[in-house]
């Protein structure tokens, strides 16, 4: 997979998205907005699309892709927004930790290590597994994205693209999981 074509693709579907939106609301270019918003749209679902099916091979590649998505939307964000500012700066700084995480788990004989520092009480634990940084920033996530999804005015292109990124994060945690399985010898 090319790594980098796909994240410039996540990087431009941001920017397509947002200048849409602009110009859906300006005179004269409502149309080239609705064109380049749903590009957008599309450019970026195929490409979460793509990512999602190359997660056991580049779980990596996922991650960076929402998190690439993510400083675009954050790039955009009206600086009035500071609630969603607050948020999507803590996504990045979580999918910063979960990159870490990923690196580690790669790792069985210091993964080993990091484990037996988790309680083994059910709430530090995902399916039995440590609950690190990276199960943290997915769940995380797909909580900021289904709070998204509660707004009754998201069209079915941007419900569909908030449904894939939730995906996403869903399988990543999977991919991961079976990680540190193999990494701890379970």
């Amino acid at each position: 997979m090319d790594r980098i074509g796909l994240l410039r693709d996540v990087f431009d579907s941001a920017a397509n998205i947002d200048q849409g939106r602009i110009w859906q609301n300006t005179a004269g270019f409502e149309a080239n907005g609705r064109v380049t918003y749903q590009l957008g749209l599309d450019v970026a679902l195929d490409s979460f699309q793509k990512a999602q099916l190359n997660a056991v091979k580049d779980l990596e590649l996922l991650i960076l892709a929402e998190q690439t998505f993510i400083m675009q939307e954050l790039q955009f964000c009206d600086s009035s927004y500071t609630q969603a500012i607050g948020s999507l700066e803590q996504a990045i700084k979580s999918f910063d930790d979960a990159l870490r995480s990923l690196k580690v788990v790669s790792n069985s004989t210091s993964y080993c290590d990091v484990e037996k520092t988790y309680p083994t009480d059910g709430k530090y634990r995902y399916k039995g597994m440590p609950k690190d940084a990276f199960h943290t920033a997915c769940s995380a996530h797909r909580t900021r994205i289904g709070n998204l999804l509660r707004f009754s005015g998201i069209n079915i292109s941007e419900r569909q693209l908030l449904n894939q990124r939730s995906s996403n994060m869903a399988t990543a945690q999977s991919v991961y999981l079976d990680m540190q399985k193999t990494s701890l010898g379970v």
